[in-house]
């Protein structure tokens, strides 16, 4: 393994970026190591329950090369390199792939998916435990991002023309991901992904005080909602009319509590949001002018990376944002595919409000 140029910078944007992602190449024998790891795991687990399946992969974890668990045991423990790295040079096929599914409807299932799940998986139980939400996509543990048509204009994963405007995965959540990973397996176009960190933000000593208080709130955003479930076919409308999730995503939507969008070390503090999302009480200018700050020096503050097949883009999710920049879609099979992990250092932190075969879809 070798850290190498940058992570690749797409074309100029209208910001001044932050410091460039690491971009850490695997070593051929690496490569071959780990496809082989995640062949073995793909097989063995083909038998097993998902319970048993994601206790495999904690297990099997520890023997992937040991370059790769030193690099994310470091992140994990120190936080270091930065916010968010880039790891290359991963063994997928794409000819094995099929072709870039346009409905969440569309499960495809070959040989080379479940490799690419496989490695997810693995290299994710480094991190930490994997997690869903039962109110995405019925509660599966990896979730596909690739634009899909009537999307185009959305603040979705599925969306391409409109940005995706930058963000916390999942900033209104009490259980958001401590990590996610993305995993390119198609991006012909280079669309990139944009980032930046918290450790490179710019704030007063008056704006991180008031950002520190609970005078904020977050939405959920259109992908857990009961309507968008049933309208793409993730959710059945009878099934989940009296769902417990979606009960609550109504209850955060309506009546959400007050939050802080900067918590724990003042010096090196955690930060959530989601801009299309926030909100501030109008009678409350100082919150308002807080958010604004806080919003414009991320932005000033926005990077580039462009996750290509074979690429795994590790984010700490309580210390970055990311997003998408626009594309336009062909819809031809050829388009952008990533698949997505949340994890989350503490599984047991959300006892008692999981479901789903896994056990591991929070409510």
């Amino acid at each position: 393994m070798q850290t190498i140029a940058p992570a690749p910078i797409a074309p100029a944007t209208t910001s001044q970026p932050g410091p460039q992602v690491p971009r850490i190449e695997l070593l051929p024998d690496e490569r071959h190591s780990v496809a082989a790891l995640a062949h073995e795991y793909a097989r063995a687990s083909a038998s097993l329950d998902s319970r048993r399946s994601l206790q495999l992969a904690a297990l099997m974890a520890h023997e992937l090369p040991r370059s790769l668990r030193r690099l994310l045991t470091e992140f994990r423990l120190a936080g270091s390199p930065n916010a968010g790295f880039l790891i290359s040079g991963l063994l997928i096929d794409e000819n094995a792939l099929g072709p870039t599914p346009m409905s969440y409807q569309e499960r495809p299932d070959r040989p080379e998916l479940r490799h690419a799940d496989a490695v997810l998986c693995l290299v994710g139980s480094l991190l930490g435990e994997p997690f869903s939400f039962s109110s995405q996509q019925r509660g599966r543990l990896l979730l596909d991002l690739f634009p899909v048509p009537g999307h185009e204009l959305d603040q979705l994963g599925s969306g391409s023309t409109a940005m995706l405007d930058w963000h916390t995965e999942d900033a209104f959540h009490p259980h958001r991901a401590d990590w996610m990973i993305l995993l390119g397996l198609r991006n012909h176009d280079a669309v990139p992904t944009t980032f930046a960190a918290m450790e490179d933000i710019e704030l007063s000593d008056e704006h991180r005080a008031v950002l520190f208080e609970k005078r904020f709130a977050i939405l959920p955003d259109q992908s857990h909602t009961k309507s968008f479930n049933v309208a793409t076919g993730a959710a059945d409308a009878a099934e989940a009319a009296g769902a417990d999730q979606f009960r609550r995503i109504d209850t955060m939507a309506n009546r959400p509590e007050p939050i802080a969008l900067l918590e724990g070390d003042p010096a090196a503090p955690w930060l959530r949001v989601d801009p299309p999302f926030m909100h501030t009480n109008p009678l409350d200018p100082q919150a308002a002018e807080a958010q604004d700050a806080l919003l414009t020096a991320i932005e000033a503050k926005l990077t580039d990376v462009v996750i290509g097949r074979g690429d795994l883009f590790v984010i700490d999710n309580k210390r970055a944002v990311h997003g998408r920049r626009p594309f336009t879609p062909r819809y031809d099979g050829t388009d952008r595919w990533l698949k997505r992990i949340n994890l989350t250092a503490d599984l047991r932190r959300s006892a008692g409000s999981r479901r789903g075969e896994h056990g591991r879809a929070v409510i």
